[in-house]
């Protein structure tokens, strides 16, 4: 009798451990189900958007090139389409012609890790090409970015010597900015493009300062981690184009960066270095807000609380039971 007694309370103590993993295991999936359709919920989405760059109204002489710029960041998988707008027809879908025109092309480029340009560049002008065109980002909702374009019906004037003191049309002027992310994660790469323009020719060189100080590969703090590359595009043959590249940026990369054209125009941006503890913090605030305003996530969170109470609920009750059956074996 006492070993049928020792045997059963054996098997009850066996049955108690299976039944508590079975419990921890069903309560660590429903926190984990939970966990995932949280994530799958708040996750966010980039917006697609439009940069402005270069004019938007533009005059040109007939013969003359013109580059029409259009600058998106976030396109993901969608599509560009550039089209004059008092044209049905397309002019082009990504970078394929609609109707192929021989004085007509689409340049693309990547101007960093989210932007690209879909730059519609016209050769040998015509009045005819004068009008307002639209490039397009095809999407649910239909996105557009407008220039309008005035081809004067003179070609224009070829100057030299005294006639070009008379000559009451101004010079083309000479321009320079810098365009890049300026809040950047600690650890991550730091990317800023100059685009410098001078008068008549691209400048020779452009040079870069940080804080007042020039930026040289031949600076310890940059070695092997420093990169700045220059181009002269073909169109519109004036521009100088430095792109500077730092990698693994701490918090000493952070300040003022100047990029400096050979004819001494200057311009600058403030580079700002974030934190882990910053963005974290910052995640953590932006999860509560989109659970509070979300209803579907706080009816997911609702049922995996009512689920926990459940279990536990069970949980207990088998426990007072298995008591009640040892109590009337011994």
């Amino acid at each position: 009798m006492e070993l049928h007694r020792l045997l059963c309370r054996y098997y009850i103590l066996f049955f108690w451990i299976i039944l508590d993993c079975s419990l921890s295991i069903g309560l660590s999936r429903k926190k984990a189900s939970f966990k995932k359709a949280a994530g799958r919920t708040v996750r966010r989405q980039a917006i697609t958007e439009f940069v402005p760059v270069g004019r938007r109204n533009i005059t040109v002489h007939k013969g003359e090139t013109v580059v029409l710029k259009c600058t998106i960041k976030n396109l993901g998988p969608r599509e560009v389409v550039w089209r004059k707008v008092s044209e049905d027809f397309p002019l082009s879908i990504g970078t394929h012609m609609y109707a192929p025109v021989d004085e007509m092309s689409v340049d693309f480029k990547r101007a960093g890790k989210y932007r690209t340009r879909w730059d519609l560049i016209i050769k040998r002008t015509k009045p005819s090409h004068s009008g307002k065109y639209e490039c397009q980002i095809v999407s649910k909702e239909l996105k557009t970015y407008h220039i309008n374009l005035v081809v004067l019906s003179t070609e224009k004037p070829i100057v030299t010597g005294e006639e070009r003191s008379s000559f009451e049309e101004p010079p083309n002027r000479a321009a320079i900015e810098i365009t890049g992310a300026v809040f950047i994660n600690i650890y991550q790469k730091l990317n800023l493009t100059c685009n410098a323009t001078g008068m008549t020719r691209a400048p020779a060189a452009v040079d870069w300062f940080h804080d007042g100080h020039i930026i040289n590969s031949s600076d310890k703090k940059y070695a092997n981690r420093l990169m700045i590359l220059n181009k002269v595009p073909e169109v519109p043959g004036r521009s100088l184009i430095s792109t500077l590249i730092i990698e693994r940026c701490t918090d000493a990369d952070k300040g003022s960066y100047v990029c400096r054209s050979s004819d001494l125009d200057t311009t600058s941006k403030t580079v700002h270095i974030l934190s882990a503890v910053e963005k974290n913090v910052a995640k953590r605030n932006d999860d509560k807000k989109d659970l509070e305003k979300d209803p579907v996530l706080q009816q997911t969170r609702a049922r995996g609380n009512s689920g926990t109470r459940q279990l536990h609920s069970t949980s207990v009750f088998l426990v007072t039971l298995l008591i009640s059956v040892i109590s009337a074996i011994t």
